[in-house]
């Protein structure tokens, strides 16, 4: 079931939807339609007063399906100080790390963080310091949030509280993501409402840390419309971008009606959309007058090697035509450009990332 939500997140398909929609071979076009049919709209306003502050990360890759999972190693990967070495010496300078905060933490108030957990959490960070790399911590897989906002934001703001004061007086290469892909019932102008109650209570302790706002409709782009930023220099917008979903999840293994094994890409008419996508995606960093980091893009490893590569390689290409920060999902564990087993990349993919490892 975790990683069925998972699924959804990535995909933008509205969970309850998704089989049907999936199993008729509607793609993600009718995905959006949905979207735009039950989103919230909300009235946009970003003040410029400030200058904004730089936001050094250029070549990021996801080290997810570890901490994310509600005990690191239930998915099959834990993260080990060496994978942090073979990732900067690619030429990677940041990774995002998602995390299940909510899993190790009391469901009543003082909602405190479990201590062994959030030494393993200063593990980790420890590692990405010592290798030069810059770390995104992502509270990630926050479900029962998006089912009962009302009683679960006060504990991600809770949870937030301790997260910063725990790091507080770490370099500013440690970066916070507040929350991964706002959905269901966290959407419309809540979730704008409750990253900028979490941001206040952040600055209390870390008055210069850079912070990431996600838009609704599950991060991607059908709810960019809808995030607002606060005038604050150091925060940051994301989104997510996995199209054309039927091909990027096509045969999945792990979906139990995924879409149709042997998708091409790109069919007629893709290459106009996603220009289509780049000039929304550049309009809404306009918008906000922040930097925007493409904060997921990757295809599943079920898609021969080959079509995984062209489609890495546009899709990076792209990005940095328009000048985005863009973060590869995934290293390994799901979605792998890192292949354990032979600890190896698959270079195919690292080339199509413009890598290539020392």
């Amino acid at each position: 079931m975790e990683r069925l939500r998972s699924f959804c997140r990535k995909s933008g398909l509205v969970c309850a939807l998704g089989t049907v929609l999936i199993g008729s071979g509607v793609g993600v076009a009718v995905a959006q339609g949905v979207w735009q049919a039950t989103k919230v709209p909300t009235r946009t306003q970003v003040s410029t007063q400030l200058p904004r502050a730089p936001f050094p990360v250029e070549r990021c890759i996801n080290v997810a399906g570890a901490l994310e999972a509600p005990n690191e190693g239930d998915w099959g990967y834990k993260i080990r100080e060496r994978d942090f070495k073979t990732i900067r010496a690619a030429g990677f300078d940041t990774i995002r790390v998602p995390i299940k905060f909510s899993a190790h933490a009391m469901e009543q108030a003082p909602y405190t963080l479990d201590p062994t957990f959030i030494a393993r959490i200063d593990e980790v960070v420890r590692w990405a310091l010592r290798n030069d790399l810059t770390i995104i911590l992502n509270l990630c897989h926050y479900t029962e949030l998006f089912e009962n906002p009302d009683v679960h934001e006060r504990r991600l703001v809770a949870l937030w509280a301790q997260i910063a004061a725990r790091y507080q007086n770490t370099p500013a290469k440690v970066m916070f993501e507040i929350i991964n892909e706002p959905q269901e019932a966290f959407s419309g102008p809540r979730v704008n409402q409750v990253q900028a109650e979490v941001l206040t209570v952040i600055r209390k302790t870390n008055p210069t840390r850079t912070v990431i706002f996600a838009g609704d409709n599950w991060g991607n782009i059908g709810g960019i419309d809808n995030l607002e930023l606060p005038d604050d220099p150091y925060v940051v917008g994301t989104v997510h971008y996995y199209q054309p979903f039927e091909f990027t999840h096509s045969g999945a293994s792990w979906m139990d009606d995924p879409p149709p094994a042997g998708r091409m890409w790109p069919r007629p008419g893709e290459t106009r959309e996603l220009q289509r996508d780049l000039a929304q995606i550049a309009a809404f960093r306009e918008r906000i007058k922040a930097p925007v980091l493409l904060g997921e893009y990757g295809v599943g490893v079920e898609v021969p090697m080959r079509l995984r590569a062209d489609w890495t390689r546009a899709m990076t290409s792209a990005f940095k035509e328009i000048k985005m920060p863009a973060c590869y999902f995934n290293f390994t564990g799901g979605f792998d450009t890192y292949d354990r087993s032979v600890e190896q990349w698959h270079a195919p993919l690292l080339e199509a990332l413009q890598l290539r490892p020392k």
